[in-house]
């Protein structure tokens, strides 16, 4: 199975590089794709890369499963899509009728109507507009909402099925475990958002305190937590005033595949790379260890004051708080590019690059009260496959919310920058093909071809693909994440006495009924294990 997976994701990375050997124009021509959650440096120019056949040509006709056009575009559906913003952006109109227009072009049948949601009140925003049949959404992301499972026990969304033949080359642009993932007992719920599936962890510290503690020549070089500790305690030595780890709920630096459950009701170690014994990570040495290393970094002055009360995200490396902090991506060149709007700084490699059951970490699906299911499934798939599509989207109109230089490369129009534009580029990973864009205020041309070669140098976990439905535990689940959310984040952060609170934290899972969840993950784990054997 393993060398099925493997070719699959080497004839996925080809097809995608041989289309993406295009001229990297603006939009109004075709062009090259090419030149990262569960990154902290969303705020950055995009989270993990990804990989997924570019479409180097415009989609005339959409390709397969053309939705019907009338003679008069006014008459065509016109598709609902979110669009998360920090705050109002005025561009929207000027990019909805580019998108239009060029919809029209070429005879899609369809027209987009762009409709704005706040990030601070996404999730409000979006379950009202999962519920108003009057004015329904019709394309959404599950990202920073829900989850697939979340989505499809909850009625918000419509099976894809009927869509796979009709679209056949873009669900072949998928390999087939990443697919896998947006299904719930076999059925397709929604399109993956276009990713690396895999990530690698630094810790990235700031480059003039390197060079103090002599060892900025260090960079690229792979260290050990214990030598991590070392280098943080020698950096608050000669520079007190910062604080040098941020968030300490990283999965990959403890070796987790959390099952893509973030209360880690259930893992697989080794970031289930060989291993398929789901555990409770809870009860182990690792997590105890773990602990007792949180408190030593706590009580060294390493960690931000007040870590339960303030935001513990890369905004505390931004704005000058820390000067370390976790960074994760899928090469050393990406994660530079990810973080270049910040200071900058050196990294330190803390694990391999693993793809594991939380790796793909977005998917499209269409709602439940769309009216139009096939307009939106012909959108969406313009949105995955339409090079020019996707870059108004992603990137908005040539010439008012960006520009191209000499290598390929989209900058900001002159004066601008990212807290003054009108339209939001830095979140290409978000939408189902950012591949389809072009790498965003950085020198390397390489941002998102060398996104589809990753997976060829990664390992995966033996859950890649496995999604649990928890309806049968759900009561302990909750419970549970209860008992989680009162104990766990004064752990990490070294607040508390080990040993007590680790036995109390642990009794109260196991009175809630961690291990019947635990076992039910197992026995379906192995089922799916079983499946992938057939």
């Amino acid at each position: 199975m393993k060398r099925k997976w493997i070719a699959l994701l080497l004839s996925a990375a080809m097809t995608i590089s041989m289309a993406a050997c295009g001229n990297a124009s603006g939009s109004g021509e075709s062009a090259s794709g090419g030149g990262k959650e569960n990154s902290e440096a969303d705020g950055g120019q995009a989270g993990d890369g990804g990989e997924a056949e570019g479409g180097g040509e415009s989609a005339e006709g959409a390709g397969s499963g053309e939705a019907a056009a009338g003679e008069d575009p006014s008459q065509w559906p016109a598709v609902s899509i979110m669009y998360p913003v920090p705050n109002e952006l005025p561009a929207e109109a000027s990019v909805e009728k580019a998108l239009n227009d060029y919809l029209v072009s070429i005879n899609a049948g369809v027209q987009a109507d762009i409709v704005q949601m706040n990030f601070g009140d996404l999730s409000t925003q979006l379950t009202l507009a999962l519920t108003d049949n009057t004015n329904p959404i019709d394309l959404f992301c599950w990202r920073f909402y829900s989850t697939v499972d979340g989505c499809v026990k909850n009625e918000q969304c419509i099976s894809l099925e009927p869509y796979l033949e009709e679209y056949a080359d873009m669900w072949a642009t998928f390999p087939e475990r990443v697919l896998m993932t947006q299904q719930i007992d076999g059925v397709q719920y929604a399109v993956p958002s276009v990713d690396s599936y895999g990530t690698y962890e630094v810790y990235m510290l700031r480059k003039d305190v390197a060079e103090d503690l002599g060892i900025a020549d260090r960079d690229g070089e792979e260290i050990t937590l214990e030598e991590m500790t070392q280098i943080m305690k020698d950096a608050k030595a000669i520079h007190p005033e910062y604080a040098y780890m941020i968030n300490t709920n990283d999965d990959p630096v403890q070796g987790l595949d959390s099952l893509g459950n973030g209360d880690w009701l259930g893992v697989l170690l080794n970031r289930g790379v060989g291993t398929n014994e789901i555990v409770n990570y809870y009860e182990t040495e690792e997590f105890r260890d773990y602990c007792y290393l949180m408190k030593e970094w706590n009580e060294a002055g390493l960690l931000c004051d007040d870590p339960l009360n303030n935001s513990m995200t890369i905004e505390q490396y931004n704005n000058g708080v820390a000067a370390g902090c976790y960074v994760g991506g899928y090469s050393a060149d990406y994660i530079k590019a990810l973080v270049s709007y910040s200071d900058e700084s050196v990294q330190y490699k803390l694990t391999d690059l693993v793809g594991t059951s939380a790796s793909v970490l977005g998917g499209w699906m269409i709602s439940s009260i769309c009216k139009n299911p096939d307009a939106a499934m012909k959108m969406l798939y313009l949105m995955t496959m339409d090079e020019n599509v996707a870059r108004f989207i992603i990137l908005g109109v040539e010439g008012e919310t960006y520009t191209v230089d000499e290598k390929g490369i989209a900058r900001y129009p002159e004066g601008i920058d990212s807290k003054t534009s009108t339209w939001n580029l830095t979140f290409p990973w978000y939408w189902p093909n950012q591949c389809l864009s072009l790498p965003l205020e950085t020198e390397f041309t390489g941002y998102y071809t060398d996104m589809l070669d990753a997976p060829n140098h990664a390992q995966f976990s033996n859950a890649m693909g496995f999604v649990f439905d928890s309806a049968s535990v759900y009561d302990q689940m909750a419970a549970c994440t209860t008992v989680v959310a009162e104990y766990r984040p004064a752990l990490l952060y070294g607040l508390v006495d080990v040993d007590e609170y680790l036995e109390k934290f642990n009794q109260e899972l196991k009175d809630a009924g961690i291990d019947d969840i635990i076992a039910e993950e197992q026995r379906q784990f192995d089922e799916f294990l079983a499946g992938l054997e057939d």
